[in-house]
């Protein structure tokens, strides 16, 4: 083997170590589960994920880095949108589904270490962090404040699921907002014609409404502009 290959096969097993031994103790006095690089957990209504995504660059590098990534789900969202479900696929189950440093913008984009890191502190600090990021995602403590956070902050990610439930819901208000949104930042693009296709689809009986409004096009339609 390789010194180069010897290397990369010390830094995987550190890295698995790391997970196994400090982050999944760790993560599991706050009621999470491991599942390979993926920890889960749920709180009433709520699903939690906290995912670590190797760089897909190491193997050819002198370091193993790394990124963490966040989610948040409800079943009660998964409930009102067939098809959208999340225990199963929860990438399209999170209506938060972020990096961390998204939700705690003082911590690092990629955690890298190498060799001679000192993983006992490399390891801390990975725990302080994640519990920054537990405290941010424990302030979503229920579906509505899920909903609330997915209107505030999604544009492209689940656009389609925080819309279908807001008409399933029949939050109209709500829903005129965030359409309208979605339209005042893609409605000249060439992609408005997914969004509107996706949001007529997902939005039932009030996909009218909201062309009535001018938010939605009729689906198919050329709009200037647009």
């Amino acid at each position: 083997m390789s010194r180069q290959l010897a290397n990369q096969s010390l830094l995987k097993r550190t890295y698995d170590s790391m997970l196994t031994g400090d982050v999944g103790p760790f993560l599991a006095e706050y009621g999470f589960t491991k599942s390979g690089s993926t920890f889960r957990r749920r709180r009433g209504p709520l699903y939690d994920m906290i995912g670590f995504q190797g760089n897909w660059h190491n193997g050819v590098t002198p370091w193993h880095g790394f990124f963490v990534n966040v989610g948040v789900g409800s079943v009660d969202v998964d409930a009102a949108c067939p098809g959208h479900d999340g225990v199963y696929h929860p990438r399209k189950g999170h209506l938060l589904d972020r990096r961390w440093e998204t939700l705690v913008p003082e911590l690092p984009y990629e955690l890298r270490f190498r060799r001679d890191t000192d993983m006992t502190a490399f390891a801390a600090e990975l725990r302080a962090g994640l519990a920054k990021v537990i405290e941010g995602v424990e302030r979503i403590d229920s579906t509505g404040a899920l909903v609330r956070y997915a209107v505030a902050n999604n544009l492209l990610i689940q656009y389609e699921k925080t819309c279908c439930y807001l008409a399933a819901t029949d939050d109209i208000e709500t829903l005129r907002q965030y359409a309208g949104t979605l339209r005042e930042w893609f409605g000249h693009q060439e992609r408005w014609s997914i969004f509107n296709r996706d949001i007529s689809a997902v939005t039932g009986p009030w996909s009218s409404r909201l062309r009535e409004l001018g938010i939605l096009d009729q689906v198919g339609e050329i709009t200037a502009g647009s």
